[in-house]
């Protein structure tokens, strides 16, 4: 690339300050005559070419220099996540029993036991990594698990995990098992969610302001905490 710049011809050779005598009185800055001035003003110079680094400039690039975590601050990150992890899972615990509730007007016990593995291993204090692995190789309405699929429960799980209760995912139930193979090869849940039209004449607005008045409060909690305590009592 050339960039076309204007240079001082005191810089080349050919061109010197007057010399003065003692004495003289300076006038102000010499000035050269238009026609040498001409030849200097329309010098091109080439800049170099990018692999080579300009002369006298070192290639140091700037040093990003991090915070330094603490050990009390990761401790204090973990168990921030850990109980936005409890809390997640327990707002779609309640969000699927109001679904199965809508859809087939009453609930089984599969309202209770839903991702009830995850809950407790949570409280245990694994890793989210470790809980969601586990809990699609063995839950029977996720395909990963390789069981008899639980079509009922996992009509409800699908729907609970919307948009409209998690703003994290970006896509319809009709849009995801519409690009979703593992979905789409279970046998007969395409027929399920046709009936119930992929759980979109549902009140979600309705369902939301339930949970969050009934269900995501200390009294609400002690309920559902109750039914799952009497669920290990039998």
């Amino acid at each position: 690339m050339d960039i076309k710049c204007n240079t001082n011809p005191y810089y080349f050779n050919k061109y010197y300050y007057p010399p003065q005598s003692e004495g003289t009185v300076f006038q102000g800055a010499y000035k050269l005559p238009p026609r040498d001035l001409r030849k200097s003003v329309d010098i091109f110079v080439r800049r170099p070419a990018d692999a080579e680094r300009a002369a006298g400039l070192p290639d140091i690039k700037p040093v990003v220099i991090k915070p330094k975590t603490s050990v009390l601050q990761k401790i204090g990150n973990y168990a921030k996540n850990y109980v936005k992890n409890i809390k997640h899972t327990y707002e779609h615990k309640v969000v699927f029993a109001l679904v199965e509730r809508e859809l087939f007007g009453g609930n089984t016990i599969d309202s209770v036991t839903h991702d009830l593995d995850k809950m407790i291993l949570y409280l245990l204090g694994f890793p989210k990594s470790f809980v969601s692995k586990f809990h699609r190789t063995h839950s029977a309405h996720h395909p990963e698990s390789g069981k008899t699929m639980n079509l009922r429960s996992m009509l409800c799980d699908n729907i609970a995990s919307s948009p409209e209760f998690k703003p994290e995912k970006k896509r319809s139930l009709r849009e995801h098992y519409r690009t979703c193979k593992m979905l789409q090869n279970v046998d007969g849940f395409k027929n399920v969610l046709e009936r119930y039209n992929y759980g979109e004449d549902l009140n979600f607005q309705k369902i939301n302001e339930e949970k969050n008045s009934k269900y995501m409060n200390l009294k609400g909690f002690m309920l559902v905490t109750s039914k799952l305590a009497l669920l290990n009592l039998f």
